[in-house]
């Protein structure tokens, strides 16, 4: 069995069926924050700066942009020294989009928001009673993100608010306020993945017509049944069932599991990942003296040290699948994690981060 069978019936078996993995992480996430807000000058409000507190909730709807809806809250003190006594509270429900750059620790992204504002007036000095009103909010900020672990992220962020507020302060028809504030988003549920595609039926497939008897000559003898004619072998004694090259020899053979790609910082076994996973075991099946190397990769997002223990998890999650559909252990060395040590694609675009995000069983001599 020659390179060239052996990695059609791997791409027959395998990908036939691959998928690329998920590039984002589409986990619902929960985002609390808290902060301060620098009031507009024209609240007429005692102190320049006033706690802000908010609670979001959210995912990232494409790899590097994120869907918020968030409620915040802030009270301040009317200014005594402009003849106001009561206070001005706030709570605010809107909608906010963030875009992020680079794959830098912490990442930098801007962010654009509408929303809704409430404003309820206490004047207690001029009777000036309690009211309420609602008016249209827009935020336009910038800030950083970091992920700490699987599920958790740190976020810090500057906004400016423009506040269509016409009626909390006689004789002003809006606000600016500046808010920063620093939080977290903590994710839950299980992250999401494309389907994979039905594997082929190699029955379906047209066989191939036999050609006709050729002259007896070493072009046509194959002694030890490697697939490589007398002619060309270099290597006429190869073992049955031995992998080799074009000159006969035995030759290291990689196979690529590319339909078991790993979402961004993951190692859990998607049910497509399964699926395919269950083809790789069937070409084991069929060929019991291959012996491999179980070998995981990550992409560079993250540290060194982090990427080496997240290649190590992915290895060591398909070696004990693979052992549990009955694979000799004898047959697989491993688990071997190798970081982001041995990328095969750039780590520059999402698509080469998502390439070498990956699992290889690794042909042992």
């Amino acid at each position: 069995m020659n390179r060239k069978h052996l990695c059609a019936l791997i791409a027959l078996a395998l990908g036939a069926g691959a998928v690329s993995a998920q590039d984002y992480d589409s986990r619902w996430y929960v985002a609390p924050a808290v902060g301060v807000s620098h009031n507009d000058n024209e609240r007429y409000v005692d102190s320049d700066d006033t706690e802000f507190g908010s609670l979001g909730f959210g995912r990232f709807v494409a790899e590097n942009t994120s869907l918020d809806l968030s409620i915040d809250y802030t009270s301040r003190n009317l200014g005594s020294q402009y003849h106001f006594v009561g206070d001005l509270d706030s709570f605010a429900l809107s909608a906010s989009l963030r875009h992020y750059f680079t794959d830098w620790s912490w990442r930098p992204f801007l962010k654009v928001g509408l929303g809704l504002s409430e404003a309820r007036v206490t004047d207690q000095a001029l009777s000036y009673g309690t009211h309420r009103n609602v008016n249209p909010i827009f935020d336009a900020g910038l800030g950083f993100g970091h992920d700490v672990n699987d599920a958790v992220a740190l976020r810090t962020e500057l906004n400016y608010r423009y506040d269509m507020d016409d009626q909390s302060i006689p004789g002003v028809d809006h606000f600016g306020d500046w808010i920063a504030t620093f939080g977290a988003t903590f994710k839950f549920g299980e992250s999401s993945a494309p389907a994979a595609k039905p594997a082929a039926d190699p029955a379906a497939e047209p066989a191939t017509p036999a050609e006709p008897a050729a002259p007896a000559d070493c072009s046509t003898l194959d002694d030890d049944n490697d697939g490589v004619n007398n002619c060309d072998d270099q290597c006429l004694t190869s073992a049955a069932g031995e992998a080799v090259g074009a000159d006969g020899c035995a030759q290291a053979i990689v196979i690529d599991l590319r339909g078991v790609n790993f979402a961004f910082d993951r190692a859990e076994l998607t049910a497509e990942s399964t699926a395919i996973l269950d083809q790789a075991v069937d070409v084991l099946n069929r060929y019991p003296a291959l012996k491999v190397e179980v070998a995981g990769h990550t992409d560079s997002v993250g540290t060194d040290a982090y990427n080496q223990g997240l290649s190590e998890r992915r290895a060591k999650t398909v070696y004990q699948f693979l052992t549990s559909k009955g694979i000799a252990a004898d047959r697989l060395s491993g688990p071997n994690g190798y970081g982001e040590g041995k990328p095969i694609d750039t780590n520059d675009t999402s698509e080469g981060r998502a390439r070498n995000r990956r699992t290889e069983l690794v042909k042992q001599q």
